[in-house]
């Protein structure tokens, strides 16, 4: 007989959550969005141990200001862990890479999001050159420190990911964590060959679509490469879950996707102190 209660099963997986957001965005919306309170409700209704949030306005306004906003709302919030946006020049952030990392650092934030192609205010929008003469002095130090990258490059705006950019800035940069996010529906063959050639790459389940996609790309590369992310509130958390739980991974395996992996890159341990 089949169960109708995996809660003790996603329990032992101790997920956490590498792709959320919450917060009122700053223009008129009829999309999906959802303040802290509900964000956490939710995660305890579907049984997501952990997340790492970053505030809608970092990515869809201004990087500063939804920084400073996440750092104020999550508070005495333990299961939720901040990550910052950026704009990786001086001119964007008003500061170096090193004072930016610093203020990172020193704020908690464990994980930065580039967000190349964003929208939002046109004034403000990061649609910004993604090469190295833009970037390069922001990744060198954020390599320097392993802060793990997380890279939404919004691959539906172009006719094609930007296979040859991700491949470069995987290259140029080769001890820098990497997390591809974003959508990369029927992409298994190139991101097989771009994974096996930069160990530093690793990529979020939300984008894996495909039926028994995860399965067979962790059997071609590894489970250490991929990463539990959900998108919510624009998909549903139980997406994510059932797309571990239910694969056809041993047990250590769907733990390191669930939230080993992304326990690693961001160097905490579980909550609570778990083993």
């Amino acid at each position: 007989m089949i169960s109708d209660d995996f809660s003790k099963d996603i329990a032992e997986l101790d997920f956490l959550d590498f792709s959320v957001c919450f917060g009122r965005p700053p223009i008129p919306f009829t999309g999906t969005w959802v303040e802290k309170s509900e964000l956490v409700a939710e995660m305890k209704r579907v049984g997501i141990r952990q997340a790492a949030p970053y505030h809608i306005l970092s990515k869809s306004y201004d990087a500063d200001f939804g920084n400073s906003l996440i750092l104020e709302e999550l508070k005495n919030t333990p299961e939720l862990i901040p990550t910052w946006a950026c704009v990786p020049s001086a001119e964007g952030m008003n500061c170096s890479p090193a004072e930016f990392a610093d203020k990172m650092q020193e704020s908690g934030a464990k994980a930065i999001r580039l967000f190349p192609s964003s929208t939002g205010n046109p004034a403000v929008a990061t649609r910004y050159a993604f090469a190295k003469w833009f970037y390069g002095e922001y990744l060198e130090e954020f390599q320097m420190r392993k802060i793990p990258v997380v890279l939404e490059f919004s691959p539906s705006r172009r006719d094609e990911p930007a296979w040859d950019k991700l491949y470069t800035v995987a290259k140029e940069f080769p001890d820098l964590p990497i997390i591809l996010s974003d959508g990369f529906q029927r992409t298994t063959w190139t991101l097989i060959k771009l994974l096996r050639a930069h160990q530093n790459l690793h990529v979020q389940t939300s984008g894996l679509d495909v039926h028994r996609q995860l399965e067979y790309m962790v059997q071609q590369v590894g489970p250490e490469r991929f990463v539990a992310g959900s998108k919510f509130p624009v998909s549903s958390f139980g997406t994510m879950v059932g797309q571990v739980l239910f694969s056809r991974l041993p047990p250590e395996q769907k733990k390191l996707i669930a939230g080993g992996n992304a326990r690693r890159l961001m160097k905490i341990g579980p909550l609570g102190g778990r083993d």
